[in-house]
């Protein structure tokens, strides 16, 4: 299923969208299935318009909501500049469907407070965010309603309000292809495409990407979202939730991790960027197994090679910078 579409889409084809994409929903505990899609006004030509749908964890801390898996899926292909000019969010428990009679067919799912902030971030207060419920009613309200007086990276970092992403006409294959791939892929192919990602990273500045590889014969990536109220989304939550938009069902055979700092923060050419815990524990969601190997790149020397259960030891914490 498409993550990622071009041109202006009409309503009934956004509602269309919406309705599939819930059956991708990763929802074990819940089983309530959120869609999201937005549109990013970009400097090409057409719109650009991103999927996502909500991901759940045994720890529910580390689960990623439907806005959260669109939010991703922007980063990932259009970089940290990227905003969100509108927005489409759908949810009911997954049982229900479009047509049922009841007020849960009925029923909008409005965005909490967590992806209220994290779309704050990346958008205007004008932004519209429209809740469509499944039997295709429409209620419309601004991200200025939603989240007044946000707290923003806007706020105190200056050029960040009213910038648009440059994709100089990003076309719908190369915005794919940074989403995700079909294989094989080589270690140097799998290398170029994680350091042409960038991470939100204005908090850290560290961006840390990974590519995962499916077993279905794809690769997917996902960046890492940095929030100014430290709500970030884990480059492990944003590339699962590509692949739970794209695909819905998959295991993970294989993780590549790419680290990189910048302006004081460069990283030594031969560093290793490690996953922590809760990215860990993301992947472990969905890894075939214990022994699911992750490749840890570096600039300059061959990558750290550990399992997925090795790479619990190893996590980064911040007294080890003590």
């Amino acid at each position: 299923m498409d993550v990622f579409k071009k041109g202006r889409l009409r309503k009934a084809e956004i509602y269309r969208w919406l309705c599939a994409l819930r059956s991708r929903s990763y929802v074990p505990e819940s089983g309530y299935a959120v869609a999201a899609v937005f549109r990013v006004k970009s400097a090409g030509a057409d719109d650009c318009y991103f999927a996502g749908v909500n991901v759940e964890n045994v720890d529910h801390r580390l689960s990623t909501h439907g806005e959260e898996g669109a939010i991703s899926a922007i980063v990932t292909a259009l970089g940290k500049n990227a905003k969100i000019a509108e927005g489409w969010v759908m949810g009911a428990p997954r049982h229900v469907r479009a047509g049922d009679n009841g007020i849960e067919a009925d029923h909008f799912a409005s965005c909490c407070g967590k992806c209220r902030q994290q779309i704050a971030g990346m958008s205007s207060p004008r932004a519209k965010i429209h809740y469509m419920s499944l039997n295709g009613a429409v209620e419309t309200t601004t991200v200025g309603k939603f989240l007044p007086e946000p707290f923003v990276f806007d706020a105190f970092i200056s050029g960040l309000a009213g910038s648009l992403v440059k994709d100089k006409g990003i076309s719908l294959a190369a915005g794919r292809k940074k989403l995700l791939r079909k294989g094989p892929c080589t270690d140097k192919q799998i290398s170029g495409w994680l350091k042409s990602l960038e991470s939100v990273d204005y908090a850290t500045h560290i961006s840390q990407s990974v590519v995962l590889k499916l077993d279905n014969g794809h690769y997917v990536a996902g960046t890492r979202v940095e929030d100014v109220a430290f709500i970030d989304i884990s480059s492990a939550q944003a590339a699962v939730a590509v692949a739970a938009a794209a695909f819905g069902a998959f295991k993970i055979e294989g993780a590549w991790v790419y680290t990189r700092g910048r302006d004081k923060k460069n990283l030594p050419a031969q560093a290793t960027g490690l996953l922590p815990l809760s990215a860990l524990q993301v992947l472990s969601e969905f890894a075939k197994n214990k022994k699911t190997p992750i490749r840890f790149l570096r600039d300059k020397g061959t990558p750290v090679k550990k399992t997925l259960a090795a790479a619990v030891a190893v996590a980064p914490v911040k007294s080890q910078k003590k």
